[in-house]
């Protein structure tokens, strides 16, 4: 799994994006081996995302190892 400053990520709340190049929300917070993805202006779905999922991130974005399809089983 890579390392990334993940503090630094949530305060800019960075775009997340599925293997399929859909956006899923913005990286909101970490929380022990996971992170918090908000999609939505008014918080209409939260994710809670294994880090192990995500595969790079770059100035473009944060991308997951998943499809869309697969993120609402990470919904809470």
């Amino acid at each position: 799994m890579p390392s990334f400053d993940w503090d630094n990520l949530a305060k800019s709340k960075k775009i997340v994006k599925t293997k399929d190049e859909r956006t899923c929300g913005n990286l909101m917070a970490e929380y022990k081996d996971n992170i918090i993805i908000i999609e939505g202006i008014t918080k209409s779905r939260e994710y809670m995302v294994p880090k192990s999922k995500v595969v790079d991130c770059n100035r473009n974005g944060i991308y997951l190892d998943i499809s869309y399809d697969m993120l609402s089983s990470f919904e809470f």
